[in-house]
């Protein structure tokens, strides 16, 4: 699929060797412009240092571009971590010739570990003098850590000037609702407020990247960013047919970026969706889908095709939320295995479903009209091999 970028933004990569030698690992996405700004950041009350700084430069609802690592998250490295970051935006905001409040900094990789701010800062060179010389597909490749692919779309809406939006995203382990290890810049050309944006991008992301979980923890780094230059010169306005289309592309994208990550989980062999229905509220059927998602025992009987009904029921009854159990119906690839307060005795008949690559879980509660849906994985040994690794 060829991409398509925005009007008036520019891309850049270099090779900063923060973590690996002759690896592309450091990007610059610059606007022309100075454009409007959203985001949306972990609710971890650790924060790594650029989220700290750009929780604090988004308050302008000004932005003119991101610089982007992967290799080193900047995180709990202390006033130290601050500085480096600073300084980094600091050099690129000299150089570009724009205000360096204006830069914001997004990182990934390692936790605790210092910022090779010295190599950084030479790279930062290549960047500026390289800048519009790469595609939004590189950047992608270069934030990259345990991600097998790049992850990145785009969305078009139909106007006399037609409005872009792109979307670039890292992540694949370390997924949990509130976000994830992931890192995700939105751009588009849309002319737009930052406060209008903002509305758009928190129920976009309410509904993907806050409704996905690979393994239930939640990163120090987790930031979606959204800016919009206003190059296509079409505006766009509350309770207008353009505002429900731009919404409705929005949410798409992050939808379809956010699966990406779900089915990139690190040794995921399968894409799960699990549905709750009838709770007697939405917050109370997205606490049951979190709760079945999380559970490790689910997601190692699902790795394993063992239609392990029992372990799903179990933790429908320890997510916190008052249930019934003879109103719990409990479905797995539309073959109900738990009705009435008991078993249906058809897990055989399930078997062969289960070893396809997307299953698809129901919980109906028979409580209300709430309802939810959270996309998540299997848990493998490949997961274990990973994550135990990831340091070295």
């Amino acid at each position: 699929m060829d991409i398509v970028s925005p009007k008036g933004f520019l891309y850049s990569i270099a090779k900063a060797q923060i973590k690996y030698p002759d690896r592309y690992d450091i990007a610059l996405i610059y606007s022309k412009k100075p454009a409007q700004i959203a985001g949306v950041f972990t609710t971890n009350q650790i924060k790594a240092a650029p989220v700290k700084i750009c929780m604090k430069r988004i308050r302008s609802g000004i932005a003119q571009a991101v610089v982007l690592n992967s290799g080193n998250a900047n995180a709990c490295t202390g006033q130290k971590g601050i500085e480096d970051a600073i300084k980094i935006t600091d050099y690129l905001a000299e150089k570009l010739n724009i205000n360096t409040h204006y830069i914001f900094p997004l990182s990934t990789g390692v936790i605790g570990m210092p910022m090779p701010v010295d190599r950084i800062l030479n790279a930062l060179n290549d960047l500026i003098k390289n800048l519009g010389n790469a595609q939004p597909m590189q950047v992608a490749e270069a934030i990259m850590t345990t991600d097998t692919f790049p992850k990145i779309t785009f969305r078009q809406i139909q106007t006399p000037s037609p409005i872009t939006i792109l979307g670039i995203c890292k992540g694949a382990g370390m997924i949990s609702p509130n976000m994830a290890t992931m890192l995700c810049t939105v751009l588009t050309d849309a002319k737009i407020s930052s406060d209008l944006m903002k509305e758009a991008l928190k129920d976009a992301v309410a509904q993907s990247f806050n409704s996905i979980t690979v393994d239930g923890d939640m990163s120090t780094n987790d930031t979606v960013l959204m800016l919009a230059n206003g190059e296509s010169d079409i505006k766009i306005e509350r309770k207008t047919a353009l505002w429900k289309q731009f919404k409705s592309a929005l949410s798409d994208l992050c939808s379809e970026l956010s699966k990406m990550i779900v089915k990139d989980g690190e040794g995921a062999t399968k894409f799960v969706t699990i549905i709750v229905k009838e709770a007697k509220t939405t917050q109370e059927a997205r606490r049951v889908a979190r709760t079945v998602a999380n559970s490790l025992l689910v997601k190692t009987a699902l790795y394993g095709n063992d239609p392990n009904w029992g372990r799903i029921i179990a933790a429908v009854g320890y997510s916190g939320v008052p249930v019934k159990e003879e109103k719990i119906e409990i479905y797995i690839n539309g073959i109900c295995l738990f009705q009435k307060g008991l078993p249906t005795m058809k897990e055989e008949e399930l078997k062969e479903s289960l070893k396809q690559k997307e299953i698809e879980v129901l919980i109906n509660l028979n409580s209300g009209k709430g309802q939810a849906k959270i996309f998540t994985t299997d848990l493998s040994e490949e997961y274990v091999r990973i994550n135990s690794a990831y340091r070295t």
